[in-house]
């Protein structure tokens, strides 16, 4: 595909991003008495994008925003959790906030928010040249694959004709967009694709330069596979933190006349759902409440996935009637379950006194005395 008609078919599907954001903004504003008026299609893209803030979601973010003050010096954030675990909720959570935060002060020629998703091409390698490539877009530079290398040749500036840009030409271009952009904060969703045949410390060299470049900071997001990155690049620790985000604990032995709070909050999830159903029959979830925990391992991003399914096999059925064996498909089956409750396992193990908040200072009766003596009423 040559250049011109690779520039038409990205304006193509820059066009089609467009119309489908304006088309979630609208659905966004519908309520649901609203969406039942809708065509089956329209009503799951609905259900879909209701966001059920809960307890563990607003820890993270409110996490986040702490570690994204610029006067403090940490440069890399890792947002690492689960499989299933709603990330993606949690960054449209993320960049609704943070766009908000800069909205008042933002110049019109500055982007300080940039999302991309780091690149699953296919290559042998990660390209950081897509990657790059991918930044830039976002911060507001078209036309990228027009853009040509210069030389001044006799007191005139001449295009490099018949060369592609080398990656350190493009890291030169794409730190001129930083500062030009004023780009605070880049977040990379999917960053699981960073770590294609490369070696962990020379990915962190490279994001870490990256941040540098002006008054960035990086917020990687991905699952458990991205620990690591975190974790074995000591050089880093001073400068970056890992934010663990967590699903519900499941308690060994359930006592239905008191509830955990990770319970609590899980069911409280649930109710949010059940009152957002697509369909006019709504099943009572919250009466089986428990039984979709463990089916969800606590995760409620995994439970919005196997409901997503539920509702869609409840709209084919005559008169959209609930019926218990679309339950049976919606949820996932044990082999699967257990495959990810053991990924989920490990990964909680390897972040055991790695994360933001998890500073060990002595027992409670230390933490009571040093509480004590920051105040002023301790002895010493």
């Amino acid at each position: 595909m040559n250049t011109e008609k690779q520039s038409d078919a990205d304006a193509d599907g820059a066009d089609k991003n467009a119309t489908v954001a304006l088309d979630d903004a609208m659905l966004a504003t519908v309520t649901r008495n609203q969406a039942l008026q809708l065509c089956p299609e329209q009503r799951m893209r609905w259900f879909y994008l209701r966001q059920v803030n809960h307890s563990e979601l607003s820890r993270v973010a409110r996490d986040l925003d702490e570690l994204l003050d610029p006067n403090n010096d940490t440069k890399i954030i890792a947002i690492i959790g689960p499989t299933g675990i709603g990330k993606t909720t949690l960054a449209t959570n993320i960049l609704t906030k943070l766009v908000g935060r800069f909205t008042a002060q933002r110049q019109p020629h500055e982007v300080p928010v940039v999302y991309v998703s780091a690149p699953a091409n296919g290559d042998k390698s990660m390209s950081w040249k897509t990657l790059y490539r991918r930044i830039q877009a976002a911060a507001g530079e078209k036309h990228i694959d027009l853009q040509r290398q210069t030389q001044v040749s006799e007191g005139e500036m001449h295009a490099v004709r018949g060369e592609r840009a080398s990656l350190a030409h493009m890291r030169e271009t794409l730190e001129a967009v930083i500062r030009k952009r004023n780009v605070r904060v880049i977040v990379i969703d999917e960053a699981l694709h960073l770590l294609r045949f490369d070696q962990n410390a020379a990915i962190m060299d490279t994001l870490k330069s990256l941040a540098d470049i002006h008054h960035t900071k990086l917020v990687l997001i991905g699952t458990y596979q991205i620990s690591p990155l975190m974790i074995e690049y000591g050089q880093l620790a001073r400068r970056s933190a890992i934010l663990h985000y967590r699903r519900y604990a499941i308690p060994q032995k359930s006592n239905p006349q008191k509830l955990t709070d990770t319970q609590t909050s899980f069911k409280e999830a649930i109710v949010r759902l059940q009152a957002q159903w697509p369909c006019t029959e709504v099943p009572q979830l919250e009466a089986v409440w428990e039984a979709l925990m463990n089916a969800s391992l606590g995760s409620v991003g995994l439970l919005k996935s196997q409901l997503l399914q539920l509702a869609s096999l409840q709209m084919r059925q005559k008169g959209e009637k609930f019926d218990v064996k679309d339950l049976q498909r919606a949820i996932k089956p044990p082999k699967q379950l257990r495959m990810i409750e053991a990924e989920t396992l490990a990964g909680e193990q390897d972040l055991i006194g790695a994360c933001y908040g998890d500073a060990d200072l002595g027992s409670e009766e230390v933490m009571k005395e040093l509480f004590a003596k920051l105040k002023g009423t301790g002895r010493g």
